[in-house]
């Protein structure tokens, strides 16, 4: 299969040869198999953290086993009449979960989404006023469990349960996502918490999504766990270490990426499709955070509004993805015209815009590129 029929509508122009150069040469370096068996020496001579930050490799063989767990919690809590679900998004693991909330929403008869993003004292207020502290579920995401925010946010939810409720089963209220034996999950064991959901260790922070980070509150508003995770079980299938990279999702990608980076064009910038406009967010940290660490240096823009060609120099490299069905003539107009003008772009084509799981799968799709261009 070659590159323009995989990947149609994407046009690279002059740099589709040092694409495919690119391409067999990680199948050469054998990088995809060895970022699998998490070989450090992919990245670095010495070992280093990234290859004990690997889990999100095989994170849905265990998510799609653990989602009964999370589906009795939501199941549970209704039962019960709880009504709102607080959630506390700060830090590296908060902007998966945003996108899951902006994209779908909630689902009638679930839990409603209140988001506290932030610390000012009128917002939290804000908050505590939204909500029935008594009908309110309260999940405290904290890798470390030693999270400034969520401990705050604890101490004064719990008074607000308390005063609502009574002291009794106020732990009820609060469930811990969390590494094992972190301050947090001490707390949570400690105060009687509904559940732990003890995250695998090997999990960073901003590779997260698709762990009980970004699912359980997932699951609170109603998401099908197993569409979703099943969505990004078949992208790590056909990114597998037997998958010649010029087939691979995330090979592909990668390599567009590291090439147009070498070449100057290290502005990646994200054009999506309205309905998963909040994807971009999450790529933006994903990218940044992960080359910025590894000295690539690779920019991405994302919710930038497009502009004319002419606006744009030498140093960008487009990557569109597109939802079938979405209001995307505004965004296809753009594109092909700064198509047309000869700068690179590289297209995404998802299904359809009354499925958007398939947003599982873009997940996975972009952590494989963001580890390969450190290689």
């Amino acid at each position: 299969m070659t590159l323009e029929h995989q990947h149609q509508g994407s046009s690279l122009g002059a740099y589709l040869p040092d694409v495919e150069a690119a391409l067999a040469g990680l199948d050469h370096r054998q990088v995809i198999s060895r970022i699998w068996s998490g070989d450090h020496t992919v990245w670095k001579p010495d070992p280093t953290e990234i290859s004990s930050r690997l889990g999100w490799l095989t994170v849905t063989d265990v998510m799609l086993e653990q989602a009964p767990v999370m589906q009795a919690l939501v199941r549970e809590v209704r039962y019960e009449g709880y009504r709102h679900v607080v959630l506390m998004e700060m830090g590296g693991s908060s902007l998966g979960p945003e996108v899951l909330r902006q994209t779908f929403g909630s689902v009638p008869g679930y839990l409603e989404p209140i988001v506290l993003d932030s610390t000012v004292p009128a917002w939290v207020q804000s908050v505590a006023e939204a909500i029935g502290p008594a009908r309110t579920l309260f999940p405290a995401p904290s890798k470390s469990g030693s999270t400034t925010e969520p401990n705050m946010f604890y101490v004064y939810f719990k008074d607000l349960v308390e005063r609502a409720a009574g002291k009794d089963g106020v732990g009820r209220h609060f469930i811990a996502i969390t590494d094992a034996r972190t301050p947090l999950d001490k707390l949570a064991v400690e105060q009687g918490f509904r559940r732990v959901f003890a995250n695998p260790t090997e999990i960073g922070g901003r590779y997260s999504v698709l762990s009980y980070f970004g699912l359980v509150s997932a699951a609170l508003i109603g998401l099908d766990l197993d569409r979703l995770i099943g969505r990004a079980d078949r992208m790590r299938e056909e990114s597998a270490p037997a998958v010649p990279a010029h087939e691979n999702p995330g090979g592909w990608l990668g390599a567009v990426m590291g090439v147009l980076a070498q070449s100057g064009r290290d502005k990646l910038t994200l054009v999506t499709s309205p309905s998963i406009s909040s994807f971009g967010l999450w790529v933006e940290q994903l990218i940044a955070e992960s080359t910025g660490k590894e000295g690539m240096g690779i920019v991405p823009v994302a919710g930038e509004p497009l502009g004319a060609p002419n606006y744009y120099g030498d140093d960008r490299v487009f990557v569109y993805l597109r939802l079938d069905g979405d209001d995307n003539d505004e965004s296809d107009k753009a594109v092909g015209a700064i198509q047309v003008s000869g700068q690179p772009v590289g297209r995404l084509d998802l299904r359809d815009v009354r499925d958007v799981y398939d947003i599982g799968a873009e997940f996975f799709r972009w952590e494989m590129p963001t580890t390969i261009v450190g290689s």
